[in-house]
């Protein structure tokens, strides 16, 4: 039971003691435990007035008794500390770890600094929002996903008893506001424009722009195929790894190598695909141009082999750097592709996820499903492909209203099943 008195009158240590004036002006301690009983930490706080100090007594008893009790140390946690906590606790995939910790070393350090969580208030996260946009230059968009990561931050900081409300929801960032506003125009290359690219690339990097192109792959993804993915009876291509730059650093030994991994999460990794589990992948049908072109790239440049390893996945790699020594690395497929635009005199910023588009936009305009094309992309929820690709089937409405008349018409039969099972999942 917290107890309200005053040292003056009852602690021999204290300066003032003896005083036996009934109003001396003295300060009011008050004395508490923390919960444990017992074994919990003990406490003490002053104030100028008893009033004040009785309703500190009660509070902490209240919150006590309710179970919201917080250490004033937890208050006084630094809030990159408690970041930096938030970043590794989790089973995080290593580009979102990565992520995690280029927003805590750009946005939120420079900013917050030393600040305790404790202190900040909703006013600070408005000044914050407006300092990554009026003076560091990022868009309004980018600011409110910085602002999201922060309120779990702010989440798992209540969660872990170093706070006791999160101050993120008294901000209002009018996020479908600025969703509405970044929207991004999807851009296509010409079926043209991808053959002059992938014929001024070097010979061994060609079958990327076709890979990317006819089957939907990401940057990351082509440059990890395998020979394993390859079902040539079934026309299969499964898709269940990928290229990133968030690898696990060897601890540095000399000097040289200190510096060279200063950046943590920098190592290029061949990983599974982010957000699925080691034995899920997709399987993207292989079309047989395709396949001619991937057979005589075997011809011509045959596999790379990695073994199992730190940052490695076993396999026969279609790709490798120019010296066949090491994996296909971001930086030399951006030059390599930024060249052969150049030299094939194409303006245009034509970009490798451009031919991803192409790959959608053309299965879509000639009747696809959007849920096939979804999976086929890597997409969970197909909305997330009408919603981009909605643009190339214009024609929809037009379409279904010309089966339905037929069908009412009698100019076409339509049989079907006067029942079916179906899968009820459970959400």
């Amino acid at each position: 039971m917290a107890r309200v008195f005053q040292k003056c009158k009852e602690d021999e240590k204290s300066r003032h003691y003896p005083c036996v004036g009934s109003r001396c002006g003295h300060p009011w301690t008050v004395r508490y435990r923390e919960p444990g009983g017992r074994g919990g930490r003990q406490r003490e706080k002053s104030f100028e007035k008893k009033g004040f100090a009785d309703q500190f007594a009660a509070k902490i008893e209240r919150e006590k008794d309710l179970g919201t009790y917080i250490a004033p140390t937890g208050f006084m946690t630094p809030l990159v500390t408690v970041y930096r906590d938030f970043i590794k606790s989790g089973d995080r995939v290593g580009g979102t770890r990565y992520q995690y910790e280029t927003s805590l070393r750009l946005h939120v350090e420079p900013y917050f600094k030393s600040r305790p969580i404790g202190a900040v208030k909703p006013v600070d996260l408005q000044g914050w929002l407006r300092w990554m946009v009026e003076e560091r230059g990022y868009e309004e968009s980018t600011a409110v996903n910085r602002y999201e990561t922060l309120s779990g931050v702010f989440s798992y900081a209540v969660a872990n008893d170093y706070i006791t409300k999160n101050p993120c929801r008294h901000v209002r960032t009018g996020r479908r506001g600025v969703k509405r506003r970044s929207k991004k125009t999807i851009r296509l290359p010409t079926l043209g424009e991808i053959e002059a690219i992938s014929g001024h690339l070097p010979g061994p990097y060609q079958l990327l722009a076709w890979l990317m192109a006819g089957c939907g792959l990401r940057i990351g993804e082509a440059t990890a195929v395998t020979l394993q993915q390859f079902d040539f009876d079934q026309g299969i291509l499964y898709v269940d790894r990928q290229i990133t730059q968030d690898g696990a650093n060897e601890e540095p030994a000399t000097k040289r190598q200190k510096a060279r991994t200063k950046g943590r999460g920098r190592a290029h990794t061949i990983r599974h695909l982010k957000w699925r589990d080691h034995d899920e992948g997709r399987a993207v049908p292989l079309p047989r141009t395709i396949e001619t072109k991937v057979h005589e790239h075997l011809r011509l440049y045959g596999t790379y082999r990695v073994e199992e390893g730190l940052n490695r996945m076993q396999g026969d790699y279609l790709f490798a750097n120019v010296g066949r020594t090491n994996i296909l690395m971001y930086s030399l497929v951006d030059r390599l592709w930024r060249t052969a635009r150049q030299e094939a005199g194409i303006e245009r910023r034509i970009t490798t996820h451009w031919l991803r588009h192409f790959f959608a936009s053309v299965g879509l305009a000639r009747g696809v499903p959007v849920t096939d094309m979804a999976e086929w992309l890597g997409h969970r929820d197909p909305k997330v492909t009408l919603q981009t690709y909605a643009h190339v089937m214009p024609d929809a409405p037009d379409r279904l209203r010309a089966v339905m008349d037929a069908v009412f018409r009698l100019e076409t039969e339509v049989v079907l099943p006067l029942e079916f099972s179906t899968i009820d999942e459970m959400v």
